[in-house]
């Protein structure tokens, strides 16, 4: 396995001026650069960070704070400007006007009076800026498994949290956040590619499905039609003129930052011609109930499953009694059974670089472990990850080299093949999906698929299950087929959703799935495992449980009563050929 954990070599100069020179057509050090599309597309297209004129980018080069709030009211276009005098350090300097506005709209804070504004600015300093800018919501208990979380500034945690889970930080390759460094010009074209695929410049019509934040920061507006954004639709704070949405779906939220008229026009729509309903159509345009209960007509949880049979036995789960299932297998591991690899580095001049370090920088062989193995008796196993969008958009040319993953070890692979939205209901693929699955079945590795599933009926489980089959037709996948039924607070559209029902879905979901000739599999943490499902009537399908350990964790396998099939043991492993972190996996087999 040829994996070393890399230290990121930062230039110490910043030169601020240059970034307003004009865009040079193609730069000569970033062709071969992990983030060289992005800096084509907000250098030469959206002409947000521009090039030197000298035709380079310097895509390594630290970034001022001046500089830094120069390029971030290019993009916001913000309007209001605090006194002359806010900062002592600031009359007369070149980015006094971009700092100004960005501290009369409370994204640039300043210390002890001062700006310092040829200062460079810091990752997490970045971070908490563009949180600021963008009005994002920090979470209530903010976690971070960065190896150096300890070292963020209490100020960024919840940026850096937030920034974190939305998929907007990607360059983390070590499992460092690195808060102190200064942020490079390539990981601030990264950040902002991460957060907004298109950015409407000017009032010409907008059309077709973008995949992503769609944002406007045209003075004079923009007419969007025809489109579906899937993510948000931001509205600058520097658009002045009206923003006209015709026939437009935003599934992600709406934010107007200008104040300005927001002007919706969608299609005439003829009467209403109520069609016969067949059981296993989903309602159109179902408005999402706050607390969703099974529908009057259609199948009902009984007409799924029969309820599986107690032991009269009970264990505690967040202080209630949990009833035992008769005739499910319990867990049979103990401690003794894991151990972490420790893997000795190969020499250097074997080295596969990983997305983001170049050729000549500074290589540490010092490894974190992030493999579990197991050394018991009773079982053999095999090593594998789950994959989806998020490992291609972290990865150089969104494309992951799935035989530097088979070299490095990994046997098996889970491709995301879609999703339900959490919010909107509507159902997805996830948009490497092909590529995916048909780069780990040409490598040679045992690959099959997941669906993060919403569904809150018998018939939206069943129109999951058909849109995964479909999906599958023109592949020959020799893994199973896994539901992912998830809940986490209740924005999520499942919230409340009863046992019944949601044990309803998930049988429903694999019976189809078994009638199609695959192995189902169902992945579930504890709280749906042991509220929402009914174990008896799950028991026939593989059981792929998630349990996140570390060095730390004082019990070294999982903490489920059942025996699971598979164990996702980690979500922060490194794996040649993918950029990021990757969810790793052991397979149990008998």
């Amino acid at each position: 396995m040829r994996k070393l954990r890399m230290t990121r070599r930062m230039a110490a100069a910043a030169l601020a001026a240059a970034l307003m020179l004009t865009p040079a057509s193609a730069f000569s050090d970033t062709q071969n650069h992990w983030a060289g599309g992005l800096i084509n597309k907000w250098s030469q297209e959206y002409h947000v960070i521009n090039g030197y004129d000298d035709g380079t980018f310097r895509p390594e080069d630290p970034i001022t704070r001046g500089a830094f709030a120069g390029i971030l009211d290019r993009l916001m276009q913000f309007q209001k400007v605090s006194p002359a005098e806010t900062f002592s350090d600031t009359p007369g300097t070149y980015w006094e006007t971009a700092i100004l506005k960005l501290h009369a709209s409370g994204v640039y804070l300043g210390n002890n009076g001062k700006a310092l504004p040829q200062d460079s600015i810091t990752r997490q300093q970045a971070v908490a800026m563009i949180a600021r800018a963008f009005a994002l919501e920090a979470p209530k208990d903010p976690v971070l498994s960065y190896y150096d979380a300890g070292q963020i500034a209490g100020y960024a945690v919840g940026p850096v949290a937030e920034m974190t889970n939305r998929g907007y930080i990607t360059d983390c390759w070590d499992g460092n956040f690195r808060p102190t460094a200064p942020i490079t010009r390539a990981e601030f074209v990264n950040i902002l590619g991460n957060m907004i695929q298109l950015l409407v410049q000017t009032t010409q019509e907008q059309t077709g499905d973008i995949h992503g934040t769609v944002m406007v920061n045209s003075a004079d507006g923009a007419n969007l039609k025809n489109m579906k954004i899937h993510g948000d639709l931001i509205i600058a704070p520097g658009v002045k003129g009206a923003v006209n949405l015709s026939n437009v779906e935003v599934t992600g939220k709406t934010v107007n930052f200008s104040g300005k008229e927001i002007v919706e026009q969608k299609p005439e729509e003829k009467p209403e011609e109520k069609p016969e309903e067949k059981p296993d159509e989903k309602p159109v345009d179902k408005p999402k109930p706050e607390k969703p209960a099974a529908p009057s007509t259609g199948l009902r949880p009984q007409d799924v499953y029969q309820p599986g049979k107690t032991t009269g036995e009970t264990f505690r789960y967040d202080n209630k009694p949990i009833p035992v299932y008769a005739g499910v297998e319990r867990n049979q591991f103990s401690q003794g059974d894991f151990q972490w690899v420790v893997e000795e580095p190969d020499y250097p001049g074997d080295l596969v670089l990983p997305e983001g370090v170049l050729p000549g920088e500074t290589v540490s062989p010092e490894k974190t472990p992030d493999r579990l193995e197991y050394v018991g008796k009773d079982f053999k196993t095999q090593f594998g990850i789950d994959v989806s969008a998020h490992q291609n958009r972290a990865t150089p040319k969104q494309t992951i080299d799935w035989n530097r993953v088979k070299n490095d070890g990994v046997e098996f692979v889970m491709v995301r093949a879609g999703l339900r939205g959490t919010s909107s209901g509507e159902i997805f693929k996830d948009v490497f999906f092909e590529r995916n699955v048909q780069g780990a079945l040409d490598a040679g590795l045992d690959t099959g698929v997941y669906f993060f599933a919403q569904a809150i009926t018998v018939e939206e489980a069943i129109e999951e299950a058909d849109f995964v089959i479909d999906l599958l037709k023109s592949y020959k996948i020799t893994g199973p087929v896994a539901y992912d039924w998830e809940m986490h607070d209740s924005s999520y559209r499942v919230y409340g959703t009863t046992p019944e029902m949601a044990t309803a879905c998930a049988v429903a979901f694999c019976q189809r799935v078994e009638q199609a000739g695959y192995q189902a599999m169902i992945y579930a943490g504890q709280y749906v495992n042991y509220i929402k499902y009914d174990q008896g009537a799950i028991e026939p399908y593989a059981r792929w449980y998630p349990e996140y350990k570390s060095q730390k964790s004082e019990k070294l396998y999982p903490q489920f009563y059942y025996q699971p099939d598979y164990w996702q043991f980690t979500s922060s492993c490194a794996i040649d050929g993918i950029g990021g972190r990757v969810d790793a996996n052991l397979r149990f087999i008998r």
